[in-house]
């Protein structure tokens, strides 16, 4: 079948399209060159005055030098003071080291001379030369006949020697004496002032020329590399100029400007005529494209004329009214069949996602994948490679999920999640590497990492797992954990790496959150003993209860004996809720008004505490937060009351005598005046528990304290140091007590 009909409207409006490109490509160069020229002048009128602001702030250095040396060098005022032949040649010498460091001092100078008017000497600093010999003398004159203030003189010749090459230089010269006129001349080589100029101005497109009141150039960027031979300064083949910046200190100007191109300048001059030529052009081509397309259109309209009748014998048959044209008609129809094409894909993509998720559970829970060819379909449907060499589970978890939650809401998380997973398949692409990735929970998001070589499959994806984490570290305002599971060889260990990655990431309250865990990490840190610790949670409890500020001391070493091991979240929540528990259980032995204080807000805020950790320092902070406010409010109950500090001295007592076998209430009585029934009520108001009790607590304190301290020390001493003559009733009390005797508890410390 031939095209002739698609040929000619192609042919047709090619042209039009062409003419109005070519217009507006013609347009948009003018005026970005226009643009460009703006720009130009403005940075042009920048760097003129960088530079003038440069050169004056070079030569006020220099300026300021000469009055410095003026004002106090006393071996530059001894060359001019009369002095005996002998001390005169000395003079002479220290006044030429004088003049050699005043040149180190400042590159820009080419030369410096004294004239001493008295015997019409000039010393320079290779020689000592008479006025008349001196090849500078005609400027020295110059110099002691005008009145007029010393400023820096533009350029000018200078030589020592009449015989010389003359060099160009820019002077300025200082009386030293106003009684004699005599001279301090400074004498900058031009030449370093170009280079100056060149250093601020590396472009080969711009021009930079220091000029004086006459418009004689002094110094320029192109005179450093293209100098005229003979010395004087040349001049830029053609350049525009496009700013001058005027030197209120020397007069003088620095003009900016860059060099011509012929072409480009004749057509930016001509930069309005341009515009109306183009827009003249779109006009026309405006004009074509309505003859073409009307021209184009007749047989369209023809075939849309046969359509219209057809339409009329058949509406009934159709189903279309009267209103409906045959485009609307046609339209319609197509329509109708994309809405159905649209809803049939929409739900095969949702068919899809669901049963790629579910393909993805199954093979974490264990279930027996396909083989063959419908298999390799199935992974190749869902994206990934039926070619597996190493497989390797990952599982990734938010930390702080509850902060999370309170900050984002439910449509910010997911967009988060989503950004999370994109990432993450970004940095696999970006590797060579095929990931899959499901959200499990809220939470914890599993990437099944699958590569054909198994060759540093590990390491390679340790190393994207890393990547990941960074990412989200430097570019969210959470963090995440990732648990690495083991590197396998087949799907079918899908399972067992997954299982490993959660097993990791369950310690991650001891190892720490954001970052990598691994089955090595957990290897190389020691499992921690739960049972050891609840010598400290009793030791808590019990201080906490009686109002002794040392439950912060034990506190602080039951999360100190966690540091540095192993331990599972659950293992730690395990722990506070044993202290959460052991602690109520003490509290409501109290009396009512400090159960009261217990139940209204720090119970319920220690259990939401224990449900929010993560990680031990979380636990450590919150917990002792709440604890220590809990107990400041206890103790200001108790130093309320009027026999708060009789207690605490019948409590200080039993301390320091608790190893006298005769400690009782009469023995209390009788040693602070009071009734033994009194103090029984005390003891229980104060401590929710008799006096005998506490005596035994304490007794048992002291203890353990030590069987801690001393292995070799016996039962019997033991008993005796702490109030008991018979040993046989001690061992009994202290069996009560920790639930073990006194040499079982010996050999669990000694484990």
């Amino acid at each position: 079948m031939r095209k002739d009909w698609f040929y000619r409207l192609l042919f047709s409006y090619l042209p039009i399209v062409f003419m109005i490109g070519l217009s507006l490509l013609l347009l948009s160069y003018l005026t970005l060159n226009e643009m460009s020229k703006r720009s130009a002048v403005k940075a042009s009128d920048y760097l003129a005055q960088t530079v003038i602001q440069a050169i004056d702030e070079a030569l006020q250095v220099i300026d300021d030098s000469m009055y410095r040396e003026i004002e106090s060098n006393e071996t530059i005022h001894q060359f001019f003071q009369p002095l005996p032949p002998v001390q005169r040649q000395h003079s002479d010498y220290q006044t030429v080291a004088a003049l050699k460091k005043i040149m180190t001092e400042n590159e820009l100078i080419d030369s410096v001379y004294l004239y001493r008017v008295s015997d019409q000497m000039v010393l320079t600093q290779s020689t000592l030369i008479g006025i008349d010999g001196f090849g500078d003398k005609e400027f020295i004159g110059r110099m002691i006949g005008t009145l007029k203030p010393f400023v820096w003189e533009g350029r000018r010749s200078y030589s020592e020697h009449p015989s010389e090459e003359r060099k160009n230089v820019i002077s300025l010269a200082k009386f030293v004496n106003l009684t004699n006129r005599s001279l301090l001349v400074v004498n900058v080589s031009p030449e370093r002032l170009n280079k100056l100029i060149q250093r601020m101005s590396k472009s080969e497109l711009n021009f930079i020329e220091l000029v004086n009141s006459d418009n004689s150039v002094i110094a320029s960027n192109y005179l450093a590399e293209h100098a005229s031979t003979n010395g004087s300064p040349g001049t830029p083949q053609s350049g525009k100029l496009l700013s001058k910046a005027t030197s209120e200190y020397t007069g003088w100007s620095v003009r900016s400007g860059v060099y011509k191109n012929g072409i480009l300048e004749w057509v930016s001059s001509l930069f309005y005529l341009w515009v109306a030529f183009g827009f003249i052009v779109i006009a026309l081509a405006v004009i074509w494209l309505v003859y073409v397309t009307r021209r184009n259109y007749r047989p369209i309209q023809t075939i849309a004329n046969r359509i219209a009748d057809y339409s009329r014998q058949k509406r009934q048959e159709l189903k279309q009214d009267n209103g409906t044209d045959e485009f609307n008609y046609i339209a319609s129809a197509i329509e109708e069949l994309l809405d159905r094409s649209s809803v049939l894909q929409e739900e095969n993509d949702e068919n899809l996602v669901y049963r790629k998720r579910q393909t993805f559970l199954n093979l974490l829970d264990g279930h027996t994948i396909g083989r063959g060819k419908s298999w390799t379909d199935e992974m190749e449907r869902f994206g990934m490679s039926a070619s597996v060499g190493a497989i390797l589970v990952a599982v990734v978890e938010i930390d702080r999920f509850t902060d999370f939650t309170n900050r984002y809401n439910r449509g910010d998380q997911q967009l988060l999640k989503f950004v999370l997973s994109s990432v993450n398949r970004e940095l696999a692409d970006s590797e060579k590497i095929q990931a899959w990735s499901e959200w499990l929970n809220p939470r914890q998001m599993a990437i099944l990492y699958v590569m054909e070589n198994p060759a540093g499959a590990e390491t390679e994806i340790r190393l994207l797992c890393e990547k990941l984490r960074a990412w989200v570290e430097h570019n969210q305002s959470f963090t995440i954990t990732i648990g690495i599971g083991a590197c396998e060889k087949g799907m079918e260990y899908v399972q067992k790496s997954y299982a490993s990655a959660v097993n990791a990431l369950t310690y991650k309250s001891s190892l720490g959150t954001n970052r990598l865990i691994g089955s090595d990490n957990l290897e190389s840190v020691p499992q921690v003993e739960m049972f050891k610790q609840l010598q400290n949670i009793r030791a808590i409890c019990q201080a906490f209860r009686f109002g002794e500020g040392v439950w912060e001391n034990h506190f602080r070493g039951l999360i100190g004996n966690f540091r540095g091991q192993l331990f599972s979240l659950e293992d730690l929540r395990s722990m506070l809720n044993y202290l959460v528990f052991h602690l109520h259980k003490e509290i409501i032995e109290l009396p009512a008004e400090f159960q009261e204080i217990w139940n209204d807000d720090i119970h319920g805020r220690l259990i939401a505490a224990v449900s929010r950790i993560e990680t031990l320092d979380e636990s450590c902070v919150e917990f002792e937060q709440v604890l220590r406010e809990a107990f400041e409010q206890m103790q200001e109950l108790r130093e309320g009351k009027n026999n708060h500090q009789i207690i605490l001295k019948v409590k200080q007592y039993i301390s320091e005598h608790v190893a006298d076998p005769d400690m009782s209430l009469n023995h209390l009585s009788d040693e602070f005046g009071l009734k033994p029934g009194y103090l029984s009520r005390l003891f229980k108001e104060e401590f929710g528990e008799n006096f005998t009790e506490y005596v035994a607590r304490e007794r048992m304190n002291k203890a353990m304290a030590i069987l801690k301290g001393n292995s070799s020390v016996t039962v019997q001493d033991i008993a005796t140091a702490v109030g008991y003559t018979n040993s046989l009733t001690f061992i009994r009390t202290f069996k009560k007590y920790t639930g073990t005797t006194p040499g079982n508890y010996r050999k669990e410390l000694s484990q």
